[in-house]
């Protein structure tokens, strides 16, 4: 950063090796991930020739990245923390809390029926069985009659048989946990997916490529200003160590050596046209899981709102009744958890709905550039032919080793073997040696027999 600024913002590779002392490849990479992070710029001679120039504030561009890269590692490891301590107590909350406000109303009740007058109790308010709704909750974790489908045999015969239900990979205490808050980024693995599909992409053009050949494995909008610098090459050149050639018309295309060479010779293999991210889905909870978990919640909001309702009278009763004393205070508390039971997945869904418009936007630009490709202008078909210029394979054959660590030094092959000096010795010493032998056999032809 020091010979960026010294050297006046513009600088070449060999500029940065004088002035600092560090090794080519070394300086290559800094410069390539300075100017990626500092938001800088390469330019490309007619002679192939590199320059990096740098904005004048590059210092406090890298100072607010920081900073947001800081802030951002902090937000992921206590969003992790939160949604680990949720993993672990919703579930058994849920539970708690509906068995907590059964046995409040049971206590109630109980005080309610012990008063001298029931009539008297009734005319001031008292609750009583006779409040609840006769509704039958049943037992949600058994299926007394199962679905039945019938399979048909001939026109006129069918016969049923019960339907297989779906297995889940989630138990009762992840299956309401991922009800509430889903299970995580399906795209968590993007980034590696990306880079790995463009290596491909790469190594199927003979390690050359021009920008556009990559564009739909990113996130680049049409119009976007990187589109006319080919900026969003900056950090594939980095990752793959690849150098921008120019043609003399001044087009520009970019060679990866290290991906030019291959241990053996392989089938092509069918690359994705495009990078595709995956939806947002609500639970990976089997439907019969998220039945059970949403009508838990649904059970436990009824509950905690008559309880609610009667709070009046459990702070009557609370003299009189320890359990009552300690239910007393949780009251409001139960009944936000059982409000926020049912908002929470509400919330998420209508989330995920404008999440996945997001990701459906850039799949189709994706597409987009894929169709462009597909397509190509007479620039981008000048281009193409450009790199073909560059484009090779290298396949390093077992028989060309000349050092393996699986072997001794003493059973080593000798690379010399291979040098032009001494392969003219060995042809002449075989050539000498064919002369020999067909000297020898018309001596033995000639010889004249014995009488």
């Amino acid at each position: 950063m020091d010979a960026v600024e010294q050297l006046g913002l513009r600088v070449t590779l060999g500029d940065i090796v004088s002035r600092t002392g560090l090794a080519l490849h070394e300086a290559k990479q800094e410069l390539l991930n300075l100017a990626q992070k500092a938001e800088g710029h390469l330019q490309v001679s007619q002679q192939g020739e590199i320059t990096y120039v740098f904005p004048p504030g590059f210092r406090s561009i890298l100072s607010r990245k920081e900073q947001q890269d800081r802030l951002a590692a902090l937000r992921r490891k206590l969003w992790g923390g939160f949604l680990y301590g949720l993993r672990i107590s919703f579930g058994i909350m849920l539970v708690v809390s509906i068995v907590l406000i059964i046995l409040a109303l049971i206590a109630l009740q109980m005080a309610a029926s012990r008063g001298e007058d029931n009539n008297r109790g009734r005319s001031r308010g008292g609750i009583g069985f006779y409040y609840f709704p006769n509704l039958w909750i049943g037992n949600p974790f058994w299926q007394p009659y199962p679905y039945y489908e019938y399979e048909y045999r001939g026109e006129h015969s069918r016969r049923p048989h019960p339907r297989q239900q779906e297995k889940s990979e989630l138990n009762f205490l992840e299956a309401v946990y991922s009800f509430l808050f889903g299970d995580g980024d399906p795209n968590a693995n993007l980034e590696e997916e990306r880079y790995a599909l463009i290596a491909q992409v790469i190594q199927a053009n003979g390690g050359v490529i021009a920008a556009e050949q990559v564009l739909p494995y990113l996130d680049v909008e049409p119009g976007s200003a990187a589109l006319e610098y080919e900026d969003y090459m900056l950090p594939i050149l980095m990752k793959f160590d690849g150098q921008p050639e120019v043609s003399e018309e001044g087009d520009i295309v970019y060679r990866f050596p290290e991906l030019q060479v291959v241990a053996a010779e392989r089938r092509p293999q069918r690359i994705p046209a495009a990078l595709q991210e995956k939806p947002w889905v609500f639970s990976r909870a089997t439907p019969e899981q998220l039945v059970l978990a949403g009508g838990l919640g649904v059970l436990n909001f009824f509950l905690a709102a008559i309880l609610y309702g009667a709070r009046g009278e459990v702070a009557a009763a609370a003299g009189s009744n320890a359990f009552l004393a300690f239910i007393y205070p949780l009251i409001g508390f139960l009944f936000l958890y059982g409000t926020l039971f049912l908002a929470i997945p509400t919330i998420r869904w209508f989330a995920l709905q404008a999440r996945n418009r997001g990701v459906e936007r850039r799949n189709r630009v994706r597409q987009l550039w894929q169709q462009q490709l597909k397509n190509p202008t007479e620039a981008l078909l000048r281009k193409l032919n450009f790199a073909r210029r560059f484009s090779r394979q290298e396949v390093v054959q077992e028989s060309d080793t000349l050092y393996s660590t699986e072997r001794d030094l003493i059973e080593q092959r000798d690379y010399r073997l291979d040098e032009p000096e001494f392969r003219q010795l060995l042809e002449s010493e075989a050539t000498e040696a064919e002369y020999l032998g067909r000297e020898v056999g018309k001596k033995q032809v000639h010889k004249p027999r014995p009488q």
